[in-house]
């Protein structure tokens, strides 16, 4: 019989908090819903599960660590003070501190939020990836001739597809110049301008560390597209699919050609994962 274990698990709160504070009312709310299935899910298989919120103070999981003794953190935690940037930085304490914890280590957070840099590493180790620019705030904005036209135009950092919109799609230089200012200006960020390729959105979520565990590939499917429309994961397409406009949901691709491929495409993903040094579990597009 496997051991049960005490797990400690983190979220975010979205005001200061307690260490014994009690979220039973909130768990039970749809924008908690992936926090309580986790905590349901541990009791189910028998270990002795306590939640955490984190919003502004990182010394509550020093308090509750004395007062529960957890074996292993189980992170969910993906801001502080309401800012998704310092998630890997909640995760380098818990590295300095030598605690146990499921997610990705600070290093493969900080490589993979960064586009420019991701991409870097996977060309340089021989994965394709689109044509792309970072354009840093403050420098003038111009388009190297190089990179062809359609164009996406997004955050260099951010995630969760914020800030992508069909505006994003740029086909000339007068849209390039625009909506680059406007990732400068409203998400106070640089911007990735990668050349747009036209296909499926896939995704291949992995388990483990040395020995990968490929999860079956999903796909993001898109419904009532305007025909002069790219087919692009906006934020409203993500997050808002049933609002009008483009109708998305996400279910198991089925299609023969990548069920064939399988073996092909897990040791692609699993090369990735190792690039960008993850660990525990990573989903990729």
């Amino acid at each position: 019989m496997k051991k049960k274990l005490k797990v400690l698990v983190l979220f975010d709160g979205t005001s200061p908090t307690t260490v014994d504070q009690d979220f039973t009312k909130e768990l039970k709310t749809k924008d908690w819903k992936t926090e309580a299935d986790v905590m349901a899910a541990l009791g189910a298989v028998g270990h002795t599960a306590e939640h955490l919120a984190i919003y502004d103070d990182v010394d509550l999981v020093r308090q509750k660590l004395e007062t529960f003794a957890p074996d292993i953190l189980f992170n969910l935690v993906e801001q502080f003070r309401n800012n998704p940037g310092f998630d890997q930085n909640i995760v380098s304490f818990f590295e300095m501190q030598g605690l146990p914890f499921t997610g990705c280590g600070s290093t493969g957070l900080t490589l993979c939020k960064d586009k420019g840099i991701s991409k870097k590493i996977l060309h340089y180790h021989g994965i394709p990836v689109p044509h792309f620019v970072v354009i840093p705030r403050g420098q003038r904005i111009t388009r190297p001739k190089q990179l062809k036209f359609p164009i996406l135009v997004k955050p260099v950092k951010e995630e969760a597809s914020y800030g992508i919109s069909q505006a994003s799609f740029v086909a000339n230089d007068e849209q390039f110049r625009e909506r680059v200012a406007f990732i400068h200006e409203k998400y106070s960020s640089d911007a990735i301008a990668e050349e747009y390729i036209e296909g499926r959105e896939l995704y291949v979520s992995l388990m483990g560390n040395v020995r990968l565990t490929v999860m079956p590939i999903r796909e993001l499917v898109f419904r009532e597209v305007p025909p002069n429309e790219p087919k692009i994961a906006t934020f409203k397409a993500k997050w808002q699919p049933h609002r009008g406009g483009v109708q998305t949901h996400l279910s198991f691709a089925h299609d023969r050609r990548l069920c064939a491929n399988r073996p092909a495409a897990n040791s692609r993903q699993q090369s990735l994962f190792h690039r960008s040094q993850p660990k525990s579990y990573s989903r990729q597009r």
